[in-house]
């Protein structure tokens, strides 16, 4: 393989040319050398500011792949497990995104906290991610379980497809006040006997007070601080739109899959200027049958 050229961190961005992945690039073998630009991207984009000090980071990511994911049934309290692919999916997200090889985004000494969802697929994707981590370094992570993560409440809905919801809910005379062509919208309309988006909301804007409080105390100190944050498919496409101060009575159009790996982080060293990271999310692909459709 062509060694890949390195980034000069000294030297400002150039928007033309600073690199990027495309889908044929992420295949194993290259993995390793994709992500390379990748993490010298990410370093120069957090030393790259008239303060010189770290700016800190937010990587979320979403729990590997269960039966209910696969499937696409809704899943929120239900405590599935990881599938045997979601765990190999999740030791090589873990193998990629952290250590100190030049490839790796998270340096370990620089992951101040872990917070986690309840639920034991979020649970068991930490101890995927982190496993590579030296154990004294590994013992100084504060590893924070967030009951405000669980995923968006389904309510009557849970463990059903979306079509099944909607024929549920036209069972109930729900929606026949909508528009034509017009269906439920979880962002609108919420879920019976769950939660709607306001409840939502008023949780992760409550988490994203914690992490900012630790990010400025970082800033005020000069010291790096990777935030790792798991979770599931609504809940962290809501809560990077909060991060961005988007509101979720609308769908705010982010995708993440299973096992997605995504980066929120501040523009201009300012922890009043929430960004997100256009270049950030990626999965770590397995070539193995039973990939989530």
């Amino acid at each position: 393989m062509a060694k890949q050229k390195k980034v000069d961190l000294n030297e400002p961005i150039d928007e033309k040319t600073k690199p990027t992945l495309s889908k044929s690039e992420l295949k194993p073998e290259l993995s390793e050398a994709a992500l390379t630009l990748h993490g010298d991207y990410y370093r120069q984009l957090q030393t790259n500011n008239t303060m010189g000090k770290p700016t800190p980071r937010v990587i979320f990511v979403r729990h590997g792949q269960t039966e209910w994911s696969k499937s696409g049934q809704y899943t929120s309290v239900t405590d599935l497990s990881l599938t045997d692919f979601g765990v190999k999916q999740m030791k090589a997200t873990g193998k990629h995104l952290i250590g100190n090889s030049d490839f790796q985004m998270i340096k370990p000494q620089n992951l101040t906290h872990v917070f986690t969802s309840p639920r034991t697929r979020a649970k068991q994707t930490v101890d995927l991610l982190i496993e590579g981590i030296d154990e004294e370094t590994k013992a100084k992570i504060p590893i924070n379980i967030e009951n405000d993560l669980r995923e968006w409440e389904y309510g009557d809905y849970e463990g059903l497809l979306t079509s099944q919801i909607i024929n549920l809910r036209a069972e109930r005379g729900l929606d026949k006040d909508l528009a034509k062509g017009d269906t439920w919208n979880i962002w609108r309309d919420g879920c019976e006997n769950g939660e709607v988006n306001e409840q939502v909301k008023q949780r992760l804007d409550g988490v994203i007070d914690k992490i900012k409080a630790i990010h400025r105390k970082a800033l005020e100190n000069n010291q790096p601080s990777d935030i790792i944050v798991v979770g599931h498919g609504h809940i962290l496409r809501c809560f990077a739109a909060r991060w961005v101060g988007k509101e979720i009575n609308v769908n705010p159009q982010f995708l993440l899959d299973a096992g997605g790996v995504g980066v929120l982080s501040y523009q201009h060293h300012n922890i009043d200027e929430p960004a997100l990271y256009l270049a950030g999310a990626f999965t770590v692909p397995i070539e193995e049958e039973g990939v989530d459709q």
